[in-house]
Parts: structure tokens; sequence; C-alpha cells
């Protein structure tokens, strides 16, 4: 018998694993593909985003933000960093506040990792789902379908619990939401999954024209004539739609909009240094300046060559039109376009492309522990929750902080039991 089950071997998993190692317990962990830790290859697009350093609240959403209040200070950022250091990964910065180990390199962070896991000697079953959890007077049993010769048995008994099994995002590396439909069996409320940090598809002509262009410009997500959200960084054009961590951090709320049925509409500022008074007064200057041009070269050396045509046609001003000729109606058309180009969002890209999970077990079902309120003993951390953070590193962050309170709190919950068995059994020789 473990004295933890850890289900799941994601990096929630295999942190939660060394760090109740550490503390003396005995883990096995259970992971259904045929290795461990294969998503973290690809955060960071392959660098592995560890962190940021602007970490706060206001970068979570769902119920167990509310949480974080209460969690912030079991999961510190030099605690957490302390953790990477002591396995040899030293951090660096890049572009808005990310962190990342120095080698660049997400396969360095995994193979440290899956390093103290075997000098840990925690047992790793891959090939192996969870099927069903049943909650014992005083353990766990976890029905197992395996496919590890390593592992010949149907059926294994733990003093605690540890469910790190994710989400649905990345189902090419096996994600399925298997850690949801778990909780659900034990009663346990779960909002509804969908997916987030994904490109939005959207219904406009020119996409195909634009596939490729990258601009950095304030981006608003727009729902009943009301602004909703607004970042600003990259986006990408694609031939679909648009991409890019702007784009990706708005995805959550598009999503929802969609959801219920309402069509969200990005608005993007192309020229964000001009107030719009200032850019109509620039054009009719420009115009001046460059009259017996056409009004597609009028513009070129100013934006970006691809996107000249598109801003003119969704303007109503022909290409081949003298720029000189253009009366202030059409300057003031071309003005609102640059100004306020509205997109309509189609839909979402999809589980395949998410990065993230919306929805996962509620927080009215978790104790400030990450313990269940309704099963003493089963713990949880990580995207099986319903809490998702937005596109820099917040999610791994979260990931290894919830990771590291569940596991102390499942290790201090197993050794208690330990203390009391002694006194149980005396009680029942009296008896």
């Amino acid at each position: 018998m473990a004295e933890i089950a850890i289900i799941g071997g994601g990096a929630s998993g295999m942190v939660a694993a060394i760090m109740a190692a550490r503390l003396g317990a005995s883990v096995c962990i259970f992971e259904k593909k045929d290795r461990i830790g294969r998503k973290l290859l690809s955060t960071g697009n392959g660098r592995c985003n560890l962190s940021n350093r602007d970490m706060h609240f206001s970068h979570y959403h769902g119920s167990v933000a509310g949480l974080l209040p209460q969690l912030w200070p079991q999961m510190e950022e030099e605690k957490i960093r302390q953790f990477w250091w002591e396995l040899g990964i030293d951090f660096t910065e890049g572009d808005a506040g990310k962190l990342f180990p120095r080698s660049l390199q997400a396969a360095s962070v995994l193979n440290v990792l899956r390093r103290e896991l075997e000098t840990l000697s925690v047992e790793i079953y891959t090939k192996t789902l969870v099927t069903q959890v049943r909650h014992g007077r005083s353990r766990y049993m976890l029905e197992i379908q395996s496919e590890d010769p390593a592992f010949r048995q149907k059926n294994i008994e733990a003093k605690a619990v540890l469910l790190c099994a994710g989400g649905k995002a990345y189902p090419k590396l096996g994600a399925s939401g298997e850690g949801a439909e778990l909780a659900r069996r034990l009663q346990m409320q779960v909002r509804p999954l969908r997916p987030a940090l994904c490109r939005l598809k959207l219904q406009v002509p020119y996409l195909k024209r634009l596939a490729g262009l990258k601009l950095d410009v304030p981006v608003a997500l727009w729902e009943e004539g009301i602004c909703r959200q607004m970042e600003v960084g990259e986006i990408l054009f694609t031939d679909t739609g648009v991409s890019g961590p702007a784009v990706l951090n708005l995805s959550r709320r598009a999503g929802e909009a969609l959801q219920s049925g309402r069509t969200p509409v990005l608005v993007l500022d192309l020229i964000p240094e001009m107030e719009k008074g200032a850019l109509f007064i620039y054009l009719l200057e420009r115009k001046e300046r460059l009259g017996a041009c056409t009004a597609e070269q009028g513009l070129e050396g100013w934006l970006p060559k691809t996107l000249i045509p598109v801003v003119l046609a969704e303007s109503g001003v022909k290409p081949r039109e003298k720029f000189g000729s253009l009366d202030k109606k059409q300057i003031g058309a071309l003005t609102y376009c640059l100004k306020r180009w509205e997109m309509p969002v189609l839909a979402l890209g999809g589980w395949e492309e998410a990065q993230i999970t919306v929805g996962g077990i509620e927080a009215k079902e978790i104790t400030a522990q990450l313990e269940s309120r309704r099963h003493k003993g089963f713990f949880m951390a990580g995207e099986v929750l319903d809490l998702d953070g937005d596109c820099g590193g917040y999610n791994l962050q979260w990931a290894v902080g919830s990771a590291m309170i569940a596991a102390e709190a499942a290790t201090a919950y197993v050794k208690k039991m330990e203390e009391a068995e002694p006194y149980k059994e005396e009680q029942r020789k009296i008896r």
C-alpha cells in the first residue's frame, strides 16, 4: 500500500511527488501516457515559461481564484524559485516579465524533475489509468487499468490521494479530462470544461492575404457595445483568424461569450500613438504630400504592405484611386478603420490548440490546503481545479505552487493517521 497515490504525471504531479517524498512519504505516480511530463515539453514554445515577475491575483480566473488570498502565503514566489534552484534551474527573464530556465529548454526542466524523482525512489507507473477512486474508512482504493509490465494489480490502496490529472488542453499529449470525471464520481461539483489560451477564428474576409502578418498594437474584446477586456501585445494573423499573446489572453472571455450565444468582436487600434483627431489631420497632410500617388502607394512606408489593401477595402477606398483626390469623408472612414478595426469572432481554436482548460473542480469543494471537503485525505492540484491564468508563466506557477500546498498537506495528513493508529489499535484491544 502506498502512503500517497498521485494521479497524473504532469508538472503538478511530479512536483507534488518530489515534495511529498522529501517530507518522508512513500509515493507512487500513475500516468496514463507512456512517459511523464510530456506536456511540459511544449510550454513556452519549448522554452518552458516557468513563472513571471508580475505575480498578482488579477492574472488568475475561476472560482478558486477567490481562495488565492489564503493560498498565496503557502506558495510564495521565493519558495518556488528555491525549489527550482535546488534542482539546478536558474532563471532568465524574457519579454513581459516571463521567467524561463537559463537553458531556454523545457527538456532540461523535465530532466531535472525526472532525476529528482529517481533519486527519491518515487514509483512511477506509465500506461496506467486510474478509472475509479473509492473512499473507505481509513484509506482509498484505486481501480487501475495498466499496460505497464511492472504493474500487475487491478487495485491499489493508498492512505491519501493527490489528483493532478490536468484538464483537456493538448489532447494529443493525453489530456482528456478524466480528472474532472473522477471528481464527479466522488460527488464533487465540477464546472464545465472549455478551452482557453487559444487562437480566435474570425468572420472576416482577407485573412488568407494577411496570414503571417504580426502587429504589436492594442486589441480589445467588445460585447454588446461594451469593451470587456483590453490587451496590448503581439498579434499574429493566420489564414482563419488571429493568435499571439494578446489574443490568447482574450480567448477566455471570448469563449464565455460564444458559449452564451453572444458574438464578441475584436477591435484593433492600428495607430495607437495618435488620437483620432490627430490621425485625421495627419492623413490630410499626408495626402497633400503624396497626392500624385495612388491611395495604396500613399500609405506605403507607413503601414505594413500586406495590410494596406485590406485597410483601404474596409474603409471603402479604391487602392488605385488618387490619394490626393480623397475627400474628408473618405479620410474620415480611413481614420475610423485605423483606430477601430472591427472583426467578429466566429469560434475558438479548440482543444487541439488550447494551452489551458477553463473550468474544473469548484472552490466550494476544497479547503485552503486543497483537500476535499467531502473526502478527507483526497487532495487536488493544478489544472484539474477551477482556476486558470493568463498567458506568461502563470499557469505553470499555479501547477507548481498548488502541488507544493497539496503535497505538504497530504504528507501531514498521512503522518497524523499513522500517529493515531497505535491509539486506535489499543482501543480495539480494550473493547
